[in-house]
């Protein structure tokens, strides 16, 4: 059997993008293809920070209380304003934030330290120190120069990156196409009405977890423990474009388990099955010659969520460019022993002290049937394999429930 960094490894190799797509940047939430680039200095004009009165600063270099200088106020300045030129030494206008600067000008004093008067009916402006240079003034370029790096290749877009990219003139971009996700449950006890039945969880969990990265189910299906349904089934995913495909039970080694016989059959490739993992130890990984993946997880419902979180997930993340997750780190808040054989996914409890350290708690009810630890589980926690007892105070790797998730501290 190969251990989890294993299965990595061979996920890595055998994994690679869908392809990409122009995307629209506003309604974009992929992972881009290119790194991405200013074509122009941002802001590109200077501009005023604040409101106030933009003027010539040199012209207050000798202003002092015994000397004041006179402005004319010859107008106003709106945001969206073509500003005047041909500026005189002693004019000054009223400048509204985020209004374009005259070229001639260069600061702004703030409007509650000018001092007004009134002569001939026009309105001056009174200074009587010396005013700093672009104080209180945006600069032309001073947030993105022309060909600075806006983003890299293989990051997620989120809602804040898109104002840069946006305030950068850009409509639209190359990203990595994402890839269609396929689902299959299997097991003659689910969704019967016979009093041995079970609810079919998986199905929608799964649907439900792969919705959460921002990607689309081609198919949610059910088959039966026979093998040729399986096969249809599974035939059905294909057909529909899935590029990766979930299933869930039949994986394990009993007389129902027609998961691996089922994809031998039809020519796909078993990269990896079983692993030294709980749970989710009899957990598979085929790949079709045209490329399509498939990952065969246990029936048992945290079975299917470490499957998923730690293995498909993954996968998703490598055909949309992106790199392998990284843990948060933590100390062990107390000690906790397993079989040194398995590399361990627990569910956790993290919260974070007033110092800023956090602390995590491995929860009792590991069982793979046991779904009522999720009710307080706010993470994931780690444990290799190889290591017998974690102690107290030590340092172990954490990871939100869900896949681009965050840890509810």
């Amino acid at each position: 059997m190969k251990n989890y960094t294993e299965a990595l490894q061979i996920i890595e190799k055998a994994v690679s993008s869908f392809g990409t797509e122009e995307v629209d940047v506003r309604s974009a939430n992929v992972v881009i293809a290119d790194d991405i680039f200013s074509s122009h200095p941002v802001p590109s004009f200077s501009n005023s920070a604040m409101d106030g009165y933009c003027l010539k600063s040199s012209i207050t270099d000798k202003a002092c209380s015994d000397n004041h200088i006179e402005f004319q106020v010859k107008g106003s300045i709106f945001a969206g304003d073509e500003p005047p030129s041909n500026i005189k030494d002693f004019d000054v206008y009223e400048i509204m934030t985020g209004a374009k600067m005259p070229d001639d000008m260069d600061t702004v004093l703030p409007v509650e330290k000018g001092k007004l008067i009134e002569k001939d009916g026009s309105k001056f402006l009174l200074i009587n120190e010396p005013v700093k240079k672009n104080a209180n003034v945006r600069k032309s370029g001073e947030d993105f120069q022309k060909d600075d790096l806006i983003l890299s290749k293989g990051s997620l877009i989120n809602d804040h990156h898109k104002i840069g990219m946006i305030m950068n003139n850009i409509s639209s971009i190359k990203a990595f196409r994402k890839p269609l996700i396929g689902i299959l449950t299997t097991g003659n006890e689910l969704n019967r009405t016979s009093s041995s039945s079970i609810p079919n969880s998986n199905g929608p969990f799964l649907e439900s977890a792969v919705q959460s990265m921002g990607l689309e189910c081609t198919m949610n299906v059910h088959a039966e423990d026979q093998i040729n349904l399986i096969i249809n089934q599974i035939q059905e995913l294909k057909d529909s474009g899935a590029n990766i495909i979930l299933t869930s039970g039949g994986v394990s080694a009993g007389k129902a388990d027609f998961i691996p016989a089922a994809l031998t059959e039809m020519g796909a490739e078993i990269l990896f099955h079983k692993l030294w993992i709980r749970p989710g130890k009899p957990v598979l990984m085929a790949k079709f010659p045209n490329g399509q993946i498939v990952f065969g997880l246990p029936g048992n419902p945290v079975s299917v969520a470490v499957g998923f979180r730690f293995l498909a997930a993954q996968a998703i993340r490598i055909a949309q460019g992106r790199k392998l997750e990284k843990p948060i780190t933590s100390k062990n808040l107390k000690s906790y022993k397993k079989s040194e054989k398995f590399c361990l996914f627990a569910k956790a409890i993290a919260h974070v002290d007033d110092g800023g350290q956090i602390h995590t708690e491995v929860m009792s009810g590991q069982e793979s049937f046991k779904v009522k630890p999720f009710r307080d589980a706010n993470c994931w926690a780690l444990i290799p394999e190889g290591i017998e007892t974690v102690k107290k105070d030590e340092i172990i790797s954490i990871y939100p429930l869900s896949s681009d998730g965050d840890i509810n501290f």
